[in-house]
């Protein structure tokens, strides 16, 4: 049974690049390339540690706005000093590295910073974890000492009080960075087993890569067009307008980021005020993301989101209690929204393994006598044994503390099934982000088995060593890889040295990431951050509430599963149908709240100029998305300089601001 969309034009970028596909001769990736994305690293590295609210959605501002500063001076050196420019394989190369790299550094690293010296900060604000928790933990993970953060807590020191007491963090960087290299290698393999059939068989789309497709190509058509630069001027002048107005209030601003919210229209009594929080905002990069989206899967993420809020009224109007979203210890309950996703990623996941039946037989033929694809290839024998190796080195890590390695497998395996679809879908469909809140393998274990089945030191241990598996995969650095092959693939770049930049990247990434946060500590503290989590809660709640199997919340898992399946089987006897399965997948979650009124507005301007200008419209229209994208974030990297400069809020173009999540 395949995935189908229904048909749509093929992004320009992709159209108008050269491709080795076409016949490119392959590139040579030159060493100053190397050295570029190496130096700029720890740049972007402390822009995701310090200004997080530009690392939250699909396309990462500090990578994006650092290819577009290579982009401007390469053709300046390009006209003046031709020897020293950069080719488009020099710029893809930069690019992949510095996402992959950046990726890693954005929420995984953000969340195991927090988490390694947590439980010696905050030991006395929680005395049950003295008992229950601190005993199970490894030295290889956690710094359990509180003498030995002295200034950590407090901040105010400098560099050198950073770097002399670095040694204090080594072992627990040492001990994250080896498991969520295997697990990240783990990603990178099956990526490249399966490159050949998403990119070149089936063709996706990357409606997240087509700014730095466009970018790494300077000789482009587009680069002429005047609706990218009028957009770009119209779109700069508004958020350089809000920017003042963020900092001078009685400067007029025109808002389009939060305009309304819904909710407090709505009658403030029972069921309306189950509605939950309905925002109406347009957030123009991710309107703009939108318009490369398919026709189909706009229309599927509006749809199921009122879908999903509707049923929120329906429940509330029958008496069933509203529950938050599951998962990351949070008690399932009606109506099981993150049970129906997790349902509907196995389901997204197994139709398109279905449809690549074929593939998988050559594939399988291509590792056993170990042939490739195509001459510059990764053998897909020598990623099958790094994959099997990767998952190995898991297993030996969760034996070594205390887990078994069944346990580990299972665990990861739902990970990384979840990682497949994840991926795949940001491929094919192109969301502007892809929030799946507090969402992961725990979820579906306490459901099926229950967490009495787990002892205590179990619990912990799970929990803790695989706690980034269970969070938001706003950055989930997989898809990133897969974009790195597509890059690499349109600017005829060896697959192998992507295989070997992206575990570069990976490494480098998160040793760079640990040195911004650390550092961040030092200078600025971030007790208080550390303060508000209520450390071994969720722990606690599975010790001491005991569940056994949750019939209900496996149901709601099938029918996520079953509607996904049948979603898929009316698409493919109809491919125009307008309902996409991976809208009803990504719409269950809470990540499309924040822009789900701009991709309506997108949908409309799309079909509208689709319907009354055509093909030629139609390009017109990505001309101006890019131009909008371009304006956005130019003004994201001049105010967020701004923050790190002088450590003052500015204003932002993201769905999070710098004075909280709204502001």
């Amino acid at each position: 049974m395949e995935m189908r969309t229904a048909p749509v034009v093929q992004p320009s970028a992709v159209r108008e690049a050269p491709s080795r596909l076409a016949g490119a001769p392959r590139s040579r990736l030159r060493i100053r390339a190397w050295v570029i994305a190496i130096c700029l690293l720890p740049a972007n590295a402390y822009w995701a540690a310090a200004v997080s609210v530009d690392v939250i959605f699909s396309l990462l501002v500090p990578p994006t706005c650092t290819l577009m500063v290579l982009a401007v001076v390469n053709v300046l050196l390009r006209k003046r000093f031709p020897r020293l420019a950069l080719e488009p394989a020099d710029l893809a190369h930069i690019y992949v590295f510095l996402s992959v790299a950046t990726a890693i550094g954005a929420e995984w690293m953000h969340g195991v910073h927090l988490l390694i010296p947590a439980y010696a900060l905050y030991t006395d604000s929680f005395p049950w974890n003295r008992s229950h928790v601190i005993p199970y933990l490894s030295e290889w993970f956690f710094i359990l000492d509180a003498e030995r953060l002295r200034g950590y807590h407090t901040g105010g020191r400098d560099l050198a009080f950073t770097l002399a007491h670095f040694v204090v963090w080594l072992k627990p960087i040492v001990g994250w960075t080896v498991v969520l290299a295997l697990l990240s290698i783990c990603m990178l393999c099956i990526n490249a087993l399966m490159r050949e059939r998403w990119i070149r068989h089936e063709r996706l789309s990357f409606p997240i890569l087509q700014v730095p497709l466009y970018l790494t190509q300077p000789a482009l058509p587009i680069w002429r067009s005047p609706y990218l630069w009028g957009a770009f001027a119209v779109m700069l002048a508004i958020d350089t307008l809000n920017g003042i107005n963020f900092a001078y209030p009685a400067v007029p601003r025109i808002n389009v980021r939060f305009i309304s919210e819904l909710n407090k229209i709505l009658p403030q009594q029972p069921p309306w005020n189950s509605i939950g929080w309905v925002p109406v905002g347009l957030f123009p990069y991710m309107s703009a993301i939108g318009l490369f989206m398919p026709t189909d899967m706009l229309f599927s993420l509006v749809f199921f989101f009122l879908v999903r809020k509707v049923t929120q009224l329906l429940m509330a109007h029958w008496g069933y209690e509203q529950g938050q979203f599951g998962g990351s210890g949070l008690v399932p309950s009606p109506p099981y929204f993150s049970e129906q996703t997790w349902g509907a990623f196995l389901g997204l996941f197994v139709g398109s393994m279905w449809a690549a039946r074929p593939y998988l037989r050559d594939l399988w033929a291509h590792i056993q006598q170990g042939t490739r694809f195509r001459e510059d290839d990764l053998q897909p024998r020598t990623a099958a044994v790094v994959l099997v190796l990767s998952l190995a080195g898991l297993c030996v890590a969760g034996m070594a503390l205390g887990l078994s390695a069944l346990l580990v497998l299972v665990y990861v395996f739902l990970f990384l099934i979840f990682s497949v679809a994840l991926t795949r879908m940001r491929a094919q469909l192109g969301p502007p982000s892809h929030e799946m809140a507090f969402m992961g393998p725990q979820q579906v274990l306490v459901a099926a088995v229950g967490s009495r089945s787990f002892t205590e030191a179990e619990t912990v241990r799970l929990y803790h060593l695989f706690f980034l598996m269970n969070r938001i995969h706003r950055t989930h650095n997989m898809p990133y890889h897969l974009e790195g092959y597509k890059l690499a693939d349109v600017t005829a770049l060896p697959a192998r040295t992507v295989f070997i930049t992206v575990i570069l990247a990976l490494v480098l990434g998160m040793l760079c990431s640990h040195f911004a946060y650390i550092y961040e500590g030092y200078t600025k503290g971030h007790g208080n951050r550390l303060g508000k989590w209520g450390l071994g809660g969720t722990i606690r709640h599975y010790v001491e509430s005991a569940s056994s199997t949750n019939f209900t919340a496996l149901m709601a898992v099938g029918f996520g599963f079953s509607f996904v399946m049948l979603l898929d089987a009316i698409r493919f006897r109809f491919p125009g149908f307008w309902l996409h399965p991976a809208g009803y997948a990504l719409s269950l979650n809470f990540g499309v709240d924040y822009y789900w009124f701009g991709l309506l507005v997108a949908l409309v301007v799309k079909v509208v100029v689709q319907k009354y200008f055509g093909l030629r419209g139609y390009d017109r229209l990505r001309n101006v998305a890019v131009g909008i994208i371009l304006a956005e974030f130019t003004a994201e990297m001049f105010w967020s300089i701004i923050t790190m400069w002088t450590g003052v809020a500015t204003y932002s173009i993201s769905i999070n601001g710098r004075l909280g999540w709204n502001k």
